[in-house]
Formats: C-alpha cells, sequence, structure tokens
C-alpha cells in the first residue's frame, strides 16, 4: 500500500469483508497523508462516510483531555504531584483517607482506584460534568490509589473538571480555544448542539435477537462523561493532525504550540501498566509492547483507533461507525509494516487448576463477575454488565442469568473466554487473575484494561 488509491482500495475492500457499517481512516507516513472513506454514515438515509465526515472519537478523548491538563503544568498552575484535593477541596468520594492519597497524574494514568467506570444517567438536564463529579461522593475505592492500575473514566472526568474549575470556562470552551481552533482543526466537535454545523456519523449496534446491525437510538453517551470521551467527534484527518502535534513536541503542522515539549514528552513515558493487557500507561496514552503510542475508543456503535510511531513520525487513525470490532484487524497490516511483528497467538495449557483459588464472584461499578467449577474439573465464567443505559444492546442482567462461557488456561493465570461460536478451542477474549489474598484466593480479575474485584 504505498498510493492513496491503494488506500482507498484496502478500506472499501475491508469494510465489504468485514461487514461493518463504515469507515474513514488517515495515515501520515511521515512525509505524505493518507486519506480514504468507505460505506455509509447513516445507515437509515445510506449517506456515504467522506473524508471529512465527523466521527464519534469516543475514549482518544482522553488524550487531548490530559494534554488540557498538562496546559496547567505549563502554566505552573500544578503539579502533576500534587494531592487532588489541594485545586478541588469540595471533591468528596467514599474513602476519606483514599482522597488524601489521589494525584493529578493518577486522574490520567488509571491508578486513582476510584470505582467508576460509568454512572446511570439522571436526564439531559443533570449531566453536566460538575454533575458526575459531585456523584463520587457515593463512590468507595477498587484499590488503594496508585496499588493497581485499572481503566477509569471518572478519573478522567474529574481531570476536566479540575482544567476548568483553574481556568474558570467551561471544559468544551477549553478544548476549542487550546487544542481545536489552535491546531485548525476544522473537522472537528466537542459539544452535541454544534453536530448540524457538520456532516456527522451515527452509530450501528448488533441486535442480540437477529444478530443483524440496527442504528442507535442513543447517539451520545451521558455529556456529564465528555472529558473520558462521550462527546467529541473528528474527522480522522483532524485526528492524525493532532497525533502529529503531540509527535513533533507540542507543535502542530500549522507552527502553533498547544504544549510544552517536555509535556509532550512526559504524555509518552511508561507510568503504569495494566494487568489484563501487554499496554502500559503514560499521560493519557497507551504504549503496547513494540513502543507504539495507542488509545481507541467505544461506545454505542463507536470502534475508534489512534496509532503514533515516535520513531517514525507517524500515525494513523481508523473511526468506524458500528460494533462489530473490525477496527484493529482493518489496521494491523498498516501496523505491521511500522513493528515486522505480529502478535503470536497464546496457546492453551495443560495444568492442574487450584479452582478454590479462582471461584468467586468479582465486581466493579459496572460488570459482575461469577467464576464457576464446571462439571469436568474447569472452570467457566459469567459477566454482565450491572448499569444498563450504557448501550442500547447491553442491558443489565443478573449474572445467574447468562450463559457460562469455559475458560481455557493460557499460562501465567491467563485464561481464554472459549468463543460458543467457535468449532475449536478457540476464544473470544482473555481473563485474567491477579493478586492474592489471604486465604490464597485471586483478589482481582483483570478483564482487558479493566479490574474487577473480589466480593466473595
Amino acid at each position: 500500500m504505498k498510493t492513496l488509491t491503494d488506500f482507498a482500495e484496502y478500506l472499501e475492500t475491508a469494510v465489504k469483508e468485514t461487514g461493518v457499517t463504515g469507515a474513514s481512516l488517515a495515515y501520515w507516513d511521515g512525509t505524505r497523508l493518507h486519506t480514504a472513506a468507505a460505506g455509509v454514515r447513516n445507515s437509515v438515509t445510506g449517506d456515504p462516510v467522506t473524508t471529512d465526515t465527523v466521527m464519534h472519537i469516543g475514549s482518544i478523548t482522553k488524550i487531548l483531555n490530559t494534554t488540557l491538563l498538562m496546559q496547567l503544568v505549563d502554566d505552573g498552575k500544578i503539579s502533576l504531584d500534587d494531592l487532588v484535593t489541594k485545586h478541588l477541596p469540595g471533591l468528596r468520594i467514599r474513602d476519606t483517607e483514599a482522597l488524601k492519597q489521589i494525584t493529578c497524574a493518577m486522574l490520567v494514568n488509571h491508578t486513582s482506584g476510584i470505582n467508576c467506570d460509568w454512572l446511570p444517567e439522571y436526564g439531559p438536564d443533570k449531566e453536566r460534568i460538575v454533575d458526575s463529579v459531585e456523584r463520587c461522593a457515593d463512590l468507595d475505592q477498587l484499590f488503594a490509589p496508585g496499588e493497581e492500575t485499572s481503566y477509569n473514566n471518572m478519573a478522567t472526568v474529574i481531570a476536566g473538571h479540575l482544567t476548568q474549575t483553574l481556568r474558570d470556562s467551561s471544559w468544551y470552551t477549553l478544548m476549542k480555544e487550546r487544542i481545536l481552533h489552535p491546531l485548525e482543526l476544522r473537522h472537528s466537535m466537542v459539544e452535541v448542539t454544534d453536530a448540524p454545523r457538520f456532516r456527522c456519523s451515527i452509530g450501528d449496534l448488533t441486535d442480540p435477537k437477529t444478530g443483524k446491525l440496527v442504528q442507535t437510538s442513543r447517539p451520545f453517551l451521558a455529556t456529564s462523561f465528555a472529558p473520558a470521551g462521550s462527546t467529541m467527534m473528528m474527522s480522522a484527518s483532524d485526528l492524525v493532525t493532532f497525533a502529529r502535534a503531540m509527535l513533533n513536541g507540542g507543535v502542530g503542522v500549522n507552527g502553533n504550540r498547544i504544549v510544552s515539549e517536555g509535556s509532550a514528552l512526559r504524555m509518552t513515558q511508561p507510568t503504569a501498566a495494566f494487568t489484563g493487557t501487554k499496554n502500559r500507561v503514560g499521560l493519557g496514552w497507551m504504549i503496547n509492547p513494540s513502543g507504539l503510542l495507542n488509545h481507541g475508543g467505544g461506545g454505542p456503535g463507536v470502534n475508534s483507533l489512534l496509532f503514533a510511531d515516535p520513531q517514525g513520525k507517524r500515525a494513523v487513525a481508523l473511526l468506524v461507525n458500528c460494533d462489530l470490532g473490525a477496527a484493529q484487524a482493518i489496521l494491523n497490516p498498516i501496523l505491521e509494516t511500522w513493528t515486522g511483528v505480529s502478535e503470536p497467538e497464546p496457546v492453551r495449557q495443560n495444568v492442574t487448576l487450584d479452582l478454590k483459588r479462582y471461584e468467586g464472584v468479582y465486581e466493579s461499578n459496572l460488570q459482575r463477575a461469577e467464576v464457576v467449577t464446571l462439571d469436568d474439573n474447569s472452570i467457566g465464567l459469567r459477566m454482565g454488565y450491572k448499569i444498563d443505559n450504557l448501550c442500547d444492546n447491553m442491558p443489565a442482567t443478573p449474572t445467574s442469568a447468562l450463559p457460562t462461557a469455559r475458560l481455557v488456561p493460557l499460562g501465567d493465570e491467563r485464561f481464554g473466554i472459549e468463543s460458543r461460536k467457535a468449532q475449536s478451542a478457540a476464544w473470544s477474549s482473555e481473563v485474567k487473575f491477579w493478586r492474592t489474598d489471604s486465604n490464597g484466593a485471586a483478589r482481582f480479575l483483570a478483564s482487558g484494561s479493566r479490574l474487577l474485584a473480589r466480593i466473595q
């Protein structure tokens, strides 16, 4: 794939083969920007995706949100080691001792331990950013601050609230005036009221009854979680332009600086590591084993990916408006040309399991998992959501009513979740058991970048 025509043809073929609704690709190869679009931005109207279509970037917003925080560092308004309560003295969480230990850096590297991946929605007139922050008073801790790493939407929202408090300005205004406008990102929006100004996509979800894609009834998640990624939409090329600025020490392609070189670099340095994935965590950015900076985004019919190569000064973004999860597979051929390697498939291990170590119930505020012994002395997993307004097709369901998936040992306390669709010992995703309590049982179940804590 060396020419723009090749990228356009590749994406068109990939959309047809994967069945995704629509996709937009932008790739800066270090010398030239390639863009391509395929499929439709709205499956009801049949309107096509174009390269200027704005599509949800989801949690990739966390990188831009962290950039706003680092601007505070540059201006001497905060230090990353400052306690959050120094700047937000009114902040409350249930564990008052834990609150005294949470630093500004912990808000953006997923180590705060605040037990909040999402919250029920309270209606449009009660979903300001500050409303979510005030609801922290009812939240407990998943672990002590700095003890572990678990993906945390609420901590990111607090970071966004911190920026708007210290700047005495709306977070949305700050995002536009301090990032989007300086970089001249003209096909980007962060306020839902700006949507009529753009060609916007809308996501499709898989109907659990028919298996077919249907348009979501929820184009945006709760606006109170905007700093975590519920509202921001960009064209793929605008997203790559932002990434190029960060690779260039905080200076955009137009010469405008949005963050200091030191802060841009600091965001890319490892500060923590997830248990259930091979990603390390910088500040805002994730860092994969090959050293590539990355972040993904999800939501109702949202599947977005951004990768940046600090060595080759390359960046690629792929935005997809359905939940088929095909974005990574579509990007892999490009990423493999950067690293020269592909991820090896894990192999089933024949081991004798200490079932008592794993059996039990594990929870976060969003998810519940039950690990049970199966008839053949293997272990199974039932895992579901406790909050039913995250997506149309992911309702809260009692765990006991969910099907049990067999866990396939992969070594190092990792297990593949056996796919019910597979005809062999294939697995759809992985989990990992982590730490040990005084009884020899696992303290946490790691599912991707998230930890669930044992409750019994």
